[in-house]
């Protein structure tokens, strides 16, 4: 026997079917919404016709804001001007949209909702809950405790209690806050939290302040969205910037967020779009709410299309019919991806991720491939003729108001006279050419200058025993380290961390050479992927990356030192067992290689390799002050 909620579930095939009032059902048809999502077939129904706690998990993007925000019209009463609904939020951002998105839906209904959140002076918000008295107050958890600190919200009364993003709202601190405004709510309440994820501090909250929810779980194979299509583009660092303004150029239409990994990598990219005449703006945390509320007004009313943000500036931001998501790099997080990309495609329409790596990020595509349970095609920039044809239509397209004008009303400045002047020698043909030269040449100079900035992935598959990413004779794969000394990493730091982050033994760890500004290692090569895909240091606000390296491991070598390896040393070096050998060349990358030395340090090495002088000069190596250290 099915209950009352399946038996609706299996009849409804869009909004109109759902068990809502006619006021709510038109402000549904009037912004244009016809099928539920996944999260919101499950929800709605369920909440409108039940009295009980309620558990969704469901990824951002999923239209969970509607799934919550409907029911919860639904049922309010409208007779009474007390607090009948807590909404708790993670960010300014997302109260601020789910306030919108509650108003926009009850444009038909008499219903008084409020925003309440830090960054912005408190007092406005105590004077707006003192005169509205709304009945649903959206909020992030700080500022509802203050106001209830201060009993200027009261929630004995309130009947309803909802968490969005429960997971974020754990992740940035908020989970003991959270539980006190609980604490404050009647005994006659109902819970619903929606979460993208459910670890186990959440799972406690539901277990003590939750009665016996339902819990409905949005499959992860929905995560990805058939409407997205997912491309990336390799090519060196260096060229990533101009990566992005060439993929820009050549398309005539986009309304977009690009993601970058640091506010640093945000302001640049945002200043070269702007240089290169794309209006842009970004979002990071050194703005205040002023600014930052600005800054979305203007993406929103699309007055800028692209906005460069980090993925914690955008928490929070829920921005429809976007068209692109451009990723500057692949976030160290791999979920972080999914909910990057699903802020396009929604709603029935059409959306494009395009990702802009470096050859060291190849790896990683292969567990987004997993991840999203869809194909990232691999893509080339395109050509220059492309690209050269994109920029006349879209320059052409510009055109096209102005050849209305002219031919409604041709009066123009009496400067005329003086530019008209200046090209009365010239025939028509000539006129263009100089139209078009002051236009396009110094943009097609630039294209001209590199016309090819894909990486050269295929020679690196192909370069033979010299080849990045080979293991040596002992098994072991040489790798670069982007950190050294200079940055604050230790080799108690690296060793640890790459050692706990493989589950290896750190005698495993070979050949370790710390330096001012990067390093070397060798890992075993049953390791390679999962160093570069799962590994996590940080040293300061600097991630630690591993990229597989050539292997070279003679010759001599100036500066930093070289922890592990079997060479002699000039300086000193520290190894595992083994006689004492004395002077020998100072090797890079801590090899076999053996040699004389004018360094005469000392030397205590693992290995009984060495040989040279103590301190007279040597036709081998390189004068020392090294230290190595054998693993």
């Amino acid at each position: 026997m099915l209950s009352k909620t399946d038996a609706l579930k299996e009849q409804i095939l869009n909004f109109s079917e759902f068990p809502l009032r006619d006021t709510l059902l038109r402000a549904i048809e009037e912004r244009g919404f016809t099928e539920p999502t996944e999260i919101q077939e499950e929800a709605i129904p369920f909440l409108c016709l039940n009295d009980s706690d309620f558990v969704g998990q469901a990824q951002t993007g999923t239209g969970k804001t509607a799934a919550f925000a409907l029911p919860l019209l639904n049922k309010l009463r409208k007779d009474t001007k007390s607090v009948q609904a807590i909404i708790l939020a993670p960010t300014r951002e997302l109260a601020n949209q789910i306030c919108e998105e509650i108003r926009k839906f009850s444009i038909h209904e008499r219903i008084r909702v409020e925003s309440v959140y830090g960054g912005v002076s408190i007092d406005n918000q105590v004077r707006n809950i003192r005169k509205f008295h709304p009945q649903i107050i959206v909020g992030t958890p700080g500022r509802v405790l203050d106001l209830i600190n201060r009993k200027v919200l009261k929630l004995e009364d309130a009947t309803f209690a909802c968490l969005d993003e429960a997971d974020e709202m754990l992740d940035m601190g908020f989970l003991d806050d959270v539980k006190t405004i609980l604490s404050e709510l009647g005994t006659e309440r109902n819970i619903w939290m929606f979460s993208a994820t459910m670890p186990p501090a959440i799972l406690d909250l539901i277990r003590n302040y939750l009665n016996d929810p339902k819990v409905i779980k949005i499959k992860k194979s929905t995560l990805s969205n058939e409407n997205i299509t997912q491309k990336c583009y390799v090519v060196k660092e260096m060229h990533m910037r101009e990566a992005v303004c060439r993929l820009l150029d050549s398309v005539e239409e986009y309304y977009g967020i690009i993601f970058t990994k640091t506010k640093l990598e945000a302001k640049s990219v945002c200043d070269e779009l702007n240089f290169r005449g794309f209006p842009t703006d970004s979002l990071h945390g050194d703005m205040d709410q002023k600014q930052r509320d600005f800054t979305m007004k203007k993406f929103k009313e699309k007055r800028v299309k692209l906005l460069v943000c980090t993925d914690v500036a955008a928490r929070g931001i829920d921005v429809d019919h976007l068209t692109h998501v451009f990723n500057f790099g692949l976030p160290q997080d791999l979920e972080s991806y999914v909910h990057r990309i699903g802020r396009t495609g929604r709603a029935g329409q059409k959306g494009m991720a395009l990702s802009i790596v470096t050859p060291s990020e190849i790896r990683k595509l292969g567990a987004l491939e997993r991840l999203t349970k869809a194909k990232i095609l691999r893509e080339k920039i395109p050509t220059l003729e492309l690209l050269k044809d994109a920029m006349v239509r879209r320059t052409i397209n510009q055109f096209e108001d102005i050849f209305t004008e002219i031919q409604t009303d041709d009066k123009v400045d009496a400067s005329f006279d003086l530019f008209k002047d200046e090209f009365e020698d010239l025939d028509k043909e000539q006129v263009l050419k100089v139209l078009f030269k002051h236009t396009f040449q110094d943009a097609m100079q630039r294209l001209d200058r590199e016309p090819i900035i894909d990486a050269n992935t295929e020679r690196r598959a192909s370069e033979g025993p010299g080849q990045a990413g080979v293991p040596d004779r002992n098994g072991n794969v040489r790798f670069f380290v982007n950190a050294g000394r200079d940055d604050g990493l230790t080799l108690k730091d690296l060793l640890m961390g790459v050692s706990d982050g493989l589950k290896i033994d750190q005698r495993k760890i070979r050949n370790v050479q710390l330096r001012e500004k990067f390093s070397f290692m060798d890992v075993p090569a049953t390791h390679s992927e999962q160093l570069v895909n799962d590994v996590n240091i940080e040293v300061g606000s600097k991630r630690v990356r591993f990229e597989p390296t050539k292997e070279n491991r003679g010759g001599g070598d100036r500066g930093g030192r070289s922890f592990g390896g079997r060479s002699g040393g000039g300086g000193r070096s520290f190894g595992g067992g083994g006689r004492d050998s004395r002077g020998g060349g100072r090797s890079s990358y801590g090899s076999r290689d053996s040699g004389g030395s004018r360094g005469g340090g000392r030397s205590f090495s693992g290995s009984r390799d060495g040989g040279g002088s103590r301190g007279g000069n040597s036709s081998g190596g390189n004068s020392g002050g090294e230290r190595n250290f054998n693993s």
